[in-house]
C-alpha cells in the first residue's frame, strides 16, 4: 500500500512535507484564507456576470429566458439525481481523513468515486438527458461530451480542493476559466441568438474549466483521480451519502431555480422567465457573502474531527458573519437593483422588481441555512437534510400548484419564500438543540437578517412611491437602505462583534486591510 502523502509544496516540485494533522488554527486559517480568495474571485466575476447576463436577457426576451434557465437546471437535477449523495460523501469522510491525517484513506475515497462516476454516472445521466432534453443533435452531441462525460471524468478535482481545503487556489482557477466562459457566451448570445445554443456553449467553458482544477490538487490525490477503480468506500459512506444526496436533491428543488421546472411544466413560460430573472439576480447579489461562507463547509467537518468543543463557539460565529453580511446585501443591494431592472434588461422584464425583493429576502435566509448544514452534515446525520427538505419541498411546490391560477409568477414566489422560511428553521433549532447554545444567543446572532430584511421592504416601498428616474431611485435607495440598516445595527447592538472582525482582518491582505477592517469595523455593534 502507497503511503506517499500530498504535498504543501507547489505543484510540479519534487519535495513533500505535510503535518501529520491540521489544527484548529490552521483549519481556520484555511478557510479564512479561501473566503478571501473567493471574495476576490467574486469582485472580478459579478461586475461581468451581471452585463453578461443583461445580452442574454435582451438577446433573449422573457419567454426564451425561461427556457434557457430551464435546460440548465434540469441538467444539474439530474446530475445531482445520479450521483446519488457520492460528492458529499466524498467531500466530508474525505476532509476528516485529511485532517487527520489518513491521506492513503483519502485517496481510495478519491478513486472509488471517480469509479462511480465513470461507470454509473456518464451512461445514466446520458440518457435522462436524452429524454428529457429537446434540442438540436448537434448541440445535443456537445451537450453529452462536455456537459456529461467530461465532469464526471474530472470534476472530481473540486472535491480533493474542498478536501485540502483549497479554495484560494480554486478562487484563482475560477476567475481565469469565469472570464474565458463569459466571453464564449456573449459570442453565442450575440451570434446564434438562442437559448439553446446559449446553453450548449456554457457546458464546454464548464467541461474545459473541469481541466483546469486539476493544477492545484495535490500529486497523490491527482494521481488517485486519475486512475479511477471500483473499490469500496469507507465503513458508514453509503449510510451517510445516500440520505445526504437525496436531501441534496430535494434542496435543489428549492434552491436552483427549480421553481422554472413547474412553471414550464404548467405552461407559464412567460412567468418562467420573469421568475428566472429575478432569482437569478438575487444569486448574483448573495454571491459576496456567499463566498465568505462557502469555505467553512470542509473547515466545519474537520473542526468536529480535532476540536470538537470548539464546534458550539463556531456556530455562533458563523451565524453571526453570514446573518450580517447577507442582511446588509438584502438591506441596500436588493431595492438598489431592483429600481435598475426595467432600464437595464428592458420593459418586457417590468414585472421583476417586487419579484426580486422578495425572492432576496429568501434568498438570503437559503444563503444563511449553508452552514448550518455544514454543521450537521459535519455529524453525519444526512437523514436528517433529508427529511427537512423534503418538508420543504412540499411547501413550495404545493404553494406553486395551487396558487399559480391564481397568483402566476408569485405562486412561484410564496413558495420559494415559505420554503427558504421551513427550511431554515428547522435548521437553526436543531443545530442548537444539539449543540446546547444558549437561545437568547443565537436569537442575536440572527437578528441582524430580520433587520435587513424589514428595510428591504420598506426602502423599496418608500422609493418606489416618490416616482423618480430609475438611476436616481437606485442610488437614493442604496444609500438609504445601507444607512437604515446600520443604523438599526448599532441601535439594537447587533451583528459583529470585535473579535469576528479581528479574525477576519488576518486573513486580508495587506493592501486590503485599510479598506476592508472600517467597513467591517461599521457593522461591528454587537458586544463581545
Amino acid at each position: 500500500m502507497s503511503t506517499e502523502k500530498p504535498t504543501t509544496e507547489p505543484v510540479g516540485t519534487d519535495e513533500a512535507t505535510t503535518p501529520a494533522t491540521m489544527s484548529r488554527g490552521e483549519l481556520q486559517d484555511k478557510a479564512i484564507r479561501g473566503a478571501m480568495w473567493t471574495l476576490l474571485h467574486v469582485a472580478v466575476s459579478l461586475p461581468l456576470a451581471f452585463v453578461v447576463n443583461i445580452v442574454i436577457a435582451r438577446v433573449l426576451g422573457v419567454v426564451d429566458y425561461g427556457r434557457l434557465a430551464y435546460l440548465s437546471t434540469v441538467l444539474i437535477i439530474v446530475a445531482m439525481t445520479i450521483d446519488l449523495g457520492v460528492g458529499t460523501g466524498v467531500v466530508q469522510f474525505g476532509s476528516k481523513a485529511h485532517a487527520a491525517g489518513r491521506f492513503d484513506e483519502v485517496k481510495r475515497i478519491l478513486q472509488a468515486a471517480q469509479g462511480y462516476k465513470m461507470l454509473v454516472g456518464i451512461p445514466a445521466i446520458s440518457v435522462v438527458v436524452l429524454l428529457l432534453v429537446d434540442v438540436d443533435p448537434v448541440l445535443m452531441a456537445i451537450a453529452l461530451v462536455f456537459g456529461v462525460v467530461v465532469p464526471c471524468t474530472f470534476n472530481g478535482a473540486g472535491d480533493a480542493l474542498a478536501i485540502e481545503s483549497k479554495t484560494a487556489q480554486n478562487a484563482q482557477t475560477a476567475m481565469v476559466v469565469n472570464l474565458f466562459a463569459q466571453a464564449m457566451v456573449v459570442i453565442a448570445a450575440t451570434t446564434a441568438g438562442t437559448a439553446d445554443a446559449i446553453w450548449a456553449v456554457r457546458l464546454v467553458a464548464g467541461g474545459i474549466g473541469a481541466l483546469a482544477y486539476l493544477y492545484f490538487v495535490d500529486r497523490p490525490y491527482r494521481r488517485a483521480l486519475l486512475r479511477p477503480r471500483l473499490r469500496r468506500f469507507p465503513a458508514g459512506f453509503w449510510k451517510f451519502a445516500l440520505p445526504a444526496g437525496a436531501a441534496g436533491l430535494v434542496e435543489a428543488f428549492v434552491s436552483s431555480r427549480s421553481e422554472v421546472l413547474v412553471l414550464t411544466w404548467m405552461d407559464a413560460a412567460e412567468a418562467a422567465g420573469v421568475f428566472a430573472l429575478a432569482f437569478g439576480l438575487s444569486i448574483h447579489l448573495f454571491a459576496p457573502a456567499q463566498s465568505l461562507l462557502g469555505p467553512l463547509v470542509p473547515a466545519i467537518s474537520g473542526l468536529r474531527e480535532v476540536d470538537v468543543e470548539a464546534v458550539g463557539r463556531a456556530l455562533a460565529r458563523t451565524l453571526r458573519a453570514s446573518a450580517t453580511a447577507t442582511a446588509a446585501v438584502v438591506a441596500a443591494a436588493s431595492p438598489a437593483f431592483a429600481m435598475l431592472v426595467p432600464v437595464l434588461y428592458g420593459e418586457e422584464f417590468a414585472d421583476v422588481p417586487p419579484v426580486l425583493i422578495v425572492l432576496s429576502v429568501s434568498g438570503g435566509l437559503l444563503v444563511m441555512a449553508g452552514p448550518l448544514k455544514a454543521f450537521i452534515m459535519a455529524r453525519l446525520k444526512g437523514t436528517w437534510l433529508l427529511w427537512m427538505n423534503l418538508a420543504t419541498l412540499v411547501v413550495n411546490v404545493g404553494l406553486i400548484v395551487v396558487l399559480l391560477p391564481y397568483l402566476g409568477v408569485w405562486a412561484a414566489v410564496l413558495g420559494n419564500l415559505c420554503g427558504a422560511v421551513v427550511l431554515f428553521t428547522c435548521l437553526l433549532v436543531l443545530e442548537v438543540r444539539a449543540l446546547q447554545q444558549v437561545t437568547r444567543m443565537i436569537v442575536a446572532a440572527v437578528a441582524p437578517y430580520l433587520l435587513g430584511a424589514a428595510v428591504s421592504v420598506v426602502t423599496w416601498w418608500s422609493v418606489s412611491w416618490l416616482g423618480w428616474s430609475p438611476v436616481p431611485s437606485a442610488v437614493l435607495a442604496g444609500i438609504v437602505g445601507l444607512v437604515l440598516y446600520v443604523g438599526l445595527l448599532w441601535l439594537t447592538r447587533t451583528g459583529l462583534t470585535t473579535a469576528d472582525v479581528d479574525a477576519v482582518g488576518r486573513s486580508v491582505p495587506a493592501r486590503l486591510r485599510r479598506v476592508a477592517e472600517p467597513v467591517l469595523r461599521l457593522m461591528a455593534a454587537a458586544r463581545g
